[in-house]
């Protein structure tokens, strides 16, 4: 949870919420590593993201309709401090990439990707997780979990949120490699690349580097010697082409 600064009124005012009030409504449903998901029981439309950070709610809400809608934050107060537990947001369906679907319904779950990663770009946004586990659907396809995200104009050194190793591209294990880090801010390069792994799960149903996931140093040797995914594995040519590009523009060398 997240100290607010001074100031803040008590009780919250509206979209905020006092986690006392929600409390008792809470059910568990998905533990990540660094937010657990519930459900509300009287409110089964939206989800409480526990231990979202104010700066995820604010990028988040910032990035319009390319995301999750979020309702408020959840805040509770500590004797003369304010807390921010998290956010109510949408909720969304999963993409699940082995579900049954037409050759048409890939390929505009595609364009729908790529489109929304250009509009969230266009608004100066960069995701910094871009995956398709951060995808989901809600009247079309949304991006979630923006706590790796940052502004493209801010200062590199306000950025204080992390990676998923596996999406990670060779152009940013350079980067880091260069500057003595064990990663560095994300750009928009790195979210084409997080794209064009997420369009290659979608057609295979195999998460990227699978058997390396949780191995950082094979997957850093891996980025700077600019390996990527066997991309011959997508059969559809048009898609195969454009999960190439995206790739190389991440700094991944492809033949």
């Amino acid at each position: 949870m997240a100290l607010l600064p001074r100031g803040q009124p008590w009780p919250p005012i509206a979209p905020d919420v006092d986690f006392e009030t929600i409390k008792e409504d809470l059910v568990q449903e998905i533990v990540t590593g660094n937010a657990t998901i519930y459900g509300l029981n009287s409110r089964p439309s939206l989800v409480f993201k526990y231990q979202g950070t104010p700066r995820e709610y604010e990028l988040q809400k910032a990035a319009g309709d390319c995301a999750i809608q979020v309702r408020g934050r959840v805040l509770a107060q500590a004797g003369s401090n304010i807390y921010c537990y998290g956010f109510l947001m949408d909720r969304g369906l999963p993409i699940n990439p082995l579900a049954p679907m037409t050759p048409q319904q890939r390929r505009d779950y595609v364009h729908q990707m790529v489109h929304q990663t250009e509009l969230l770009h266009s608004k100066g946004i960069v995701h910094g997780d871009l995956k398709l586990g951060n995808m989901l659907i809600f009247g079309g396809i949304r991006f979630c979990d923006f706590a790796d995200g940052r502004y493209v104009t801010e200062a590199e050194k306000k950025w204080a949120g992390n990676t998923t190793w596996y999406i990670e591209s060779p152009n940013r294990h350079h980067r880091a490699e260069k500057l003595g880090c064990e990663t560095v801010p994300p750009t928009k390069e790195d979210d084409l690349f997080g794209l064009g792994l997420s369009i290659w799960q979608l057609y295979t149903g195999k998460t990227p580097h699978e058997d390396l996931v949780w191995d950082s140093e094979a997957l850093k040797t891996l980025g700077l010697n600019r390996q990527t995914v066997d991309v011959k594995q997508v059969k559809d040519d048009e898609v195969r082409n454009k999960i190439i590009e995206l790739l190389r523009i991440g700094g991944a060398h492809i033949s």
